[in-house]
């Protein structure tokens, strides 16, 4: 190189270098600090993007909006968990020191009650001076009491009945509304092979090809539980309201939110037989491989979450296959409606997961502001199209919005057909039952659920005749020794001898 090219060359080296430093700092007159937002979240449930589609990450997007909106460069830290039981642990023992976290209602419930959240409303008002320097609103968050924002109005009013009035056992009344905001929903089902498992076997047997009560010789050992002790906990009281196998006391349940939290000792027990009977038929238990080992047809049938089961369905797609209606080698099924072999109402679970900020926050701002972006109708039909999973956010608003039609659009979908699939938005009412937090009940169903999935649990009538047997056992060896000990006394001597 020339030396009259080395000067301009390194002036240029160093702006390269400094350049993020002036633009971290051009926004605002705030210094352009840098800030960390810790989130904790279920794996697998939201936008990572797709480099092919041209499609960013959405955690990277909202990076780059708060960056726009404060000055401030924020990085995200995302850490996952796969069972609402391991989250919960992890927070209830102090052991997750994070900004947001999206369980399900009953686990926010247990949360609430513990003391470990963050009223929303109150931390609203609480940065509103900041947000209106900024020049933004939260509208879009339905927990900062402005209606229900962007959220659809029948999953707020169910929330808002189910949990609207937690007393805290300390003279206080909690909304759960005002801690929460809904991020995605949907129901508990079977995702199952259309080339093994028919669709009048599932209108005949329902909750049992779980079970395969109809011996299916195919579907033997190629069906997977949940290995989540509330989901399955609840396929099982699903299953014996539909085989008439529930005590006596609870036959006479009429819906699913009756049945779906009892937690007395005969319900328990009378689940523990259920499934450990059923682990004769099944290959094992999941919390993600499942939708995957579908895919490759593993396995034949997947007690599944209605998200994972749709994006399932979806990956099964073959624009060649002549055989099925859809293209899709793989269903859905949500046993709900009457068993015509039965006539009796089968019921299954409705839940709910929302984002909440726990006490250990340390970024409030970016925390809010992540809810609200993530309530948009533009991610959240993002979000809804990545994971599988169907969104809270109001029908009506996505539909009109250009920027959500714009992106099914971009990916294929038909929008009529998107909003009005019943997989995707199933009715809300009597058969779905909403979980509540079991509280002090709730160790006891733990080690049933233990028990039945290691095949700990045995039949008292074979403990009674395992006991004969020792006892039979016992006595014999006893009168054994005592005869040979009899034998070895020394013999008493005669006067004579």
């Amino acid at each position: 190189m020339k030396s009259y090219l080395k000067f301009p060359a390194l002036i240029f080296a160093i702006c390269l270098v400094f350049l993020p430093l002036f633009s971290a700092c051009d926004k605002k007159d705030n210094g352009g600090e840098h800030v960390e937002l810790v989130i904790y979240n279920w794996e697998d449930y939201i936008d990572i993007g797709d480099s092919e589609m041209g499609r960013n990450n959405i955690l990277d997007d909202f990076c780059a909006y708060y960056r726009e909106v404060t000055g401030d460069t924020l990085t995200i830290k995302y850490t996952t968990f796969d069972t609402n039981e391991t989250m919960m642990t992890k927070v209830l023992n102090n052991d997750a020191n994070v900004d947001l976290i999206c369980p399900s209602e009953y686990a926010i419930e247990k949360l609430l009650l513990a003391g470990k959240l963050e009223n929303q409303k109150k931390l609203y008002e609480e940065l509103k001076p900041t947000l209106d320097g900024y020049g933004i609103d939260l509208d879009g968050m339905s927990s900062v009491g402005k209606g229900d924002g962007t959220i659809e109005d029948e999953i707020m009013n169910v929330i808002r009945v189910m949990f609207g009035s937690i007393e805290d056992g300390h003279g206080n009344t909690l909304d759960m509304t005002e801690y929460m905001v809904p991020y995605m929903w949907g129901t508990l089902g079977i995702l199952y092979n259309k080339d093994v498992i028919s669709q009048e076997e599932l209108d005949e047997y329902g909750w049992g090809v779980l079970w395969n009560v109809q011996n299916n010789e195919e579907l033997e050992n190629k069906i997977l539980m949940k290995d989540s002790v509330r989901d399955t906990y609840a396929a099982a009281l699903f299953y014996m309201y539909e085989y008439d196998l529930l005590p006596e006391k609870y036959k006479d349940i009429k819906n699913a939110q009756d049945l779906i939290n009892v937690t007395d000792d005969e319900m328990v027990e009378a689940a523990e037989r259920v499934l450990t009977e059923q682990r004769d038929h099944i290959s094992g238990y999941e919390v993600d491989f499942g939708k995957d080992d579908m895919i490759n047809e593993i396995v034949y049938a997947d007690f599944a979450w209605s998200g994972d089961a749709l994006w399932a369905v979806e990956e099964s797609y073959d624009e060649d296959d002549e055989v099925h209606d859809d293209g899709c080698f793989l269903g859905y099924y949500c046993p709900t409606g009457v068993n015509p072999k039965t006539e009796k109402e089968r019921f299954s679970n409705i839940w709910y997961d929302g984002w909440v900020i726990p006490t250990t926050v340390k970024n409030p701002l970016a925390a809010m502001m992540f809810i609200d972006y993530m309530a948009r109708p533009q991610n959240a039909v993002r979000n809804s199209v990545a994971i599988g999973y169907t969104c809270a956010a109001d029908k009506q608003l996505m539909s009109e919005n250009d920027e959500a039609l714009a992106f099914l659009e971009e990916q294929e979908y038909d929008v009529e057909e998107y909003f009005s699939n019943v997989g995707r938005y199933p009715e809300i009412n009597f058969a779905l039952g909403v979980m509540r937090d079991f509280g002090g009940e709730n160790e006891k169903v733990v080690n049933m659920w233990q028990r039945a999935k290691s095949g700990a649990g045995v039949d008292m009538s074979l403990v009674y005749v395992i006991v004969a047997i020792v006892g039979a056992f016992l006595i014999a060896a006893l009168v054994y020794i005592i005869a040979q000990l009899l034998k070895r006394r020394p013999k008493k001597l005669s006067s004579a001898e």
